[in-house]
C-alpha cells in the first residue's frame, strides 16, 4: 500500500481534523524512527497513518 492510498482511507473514515493531525504527527515520528533504525520508512509511515483510522467508526 502506498502512503497516498493510506491517506485516502484516513480521509474516508476520519472526519475529525484533530485526529487527522494526530495521525500525521505519528506518521512523522515513526518515519523518523524508521530512518534512524534503518527500517522501511514507507511501511512505518503507512502503519502510522492507519493506526487510528477506525477510531470514529
Amino acid at each position: 500500500m502506498t502512503r497516498d492510498e493510506a491517506w485516502n482511507i484516513v480521509c474516508e473514515f476520519v472526519k475529525s481534523e484533530a485526529l487527522r493531525r494526530h495521525m500525521l504527527a505519528v506518521e512523522a515520528c515513526l518515519t523518523a524512527y524508521a530512518r534512524k533504525f534503518e527500517e522501511d520508512e514507507r511501511q512505518w509511515a503507512v502503519t502510522a497513518l492507519l493506526h487510528d483510522f477506525d477510531w470514529e467508526i
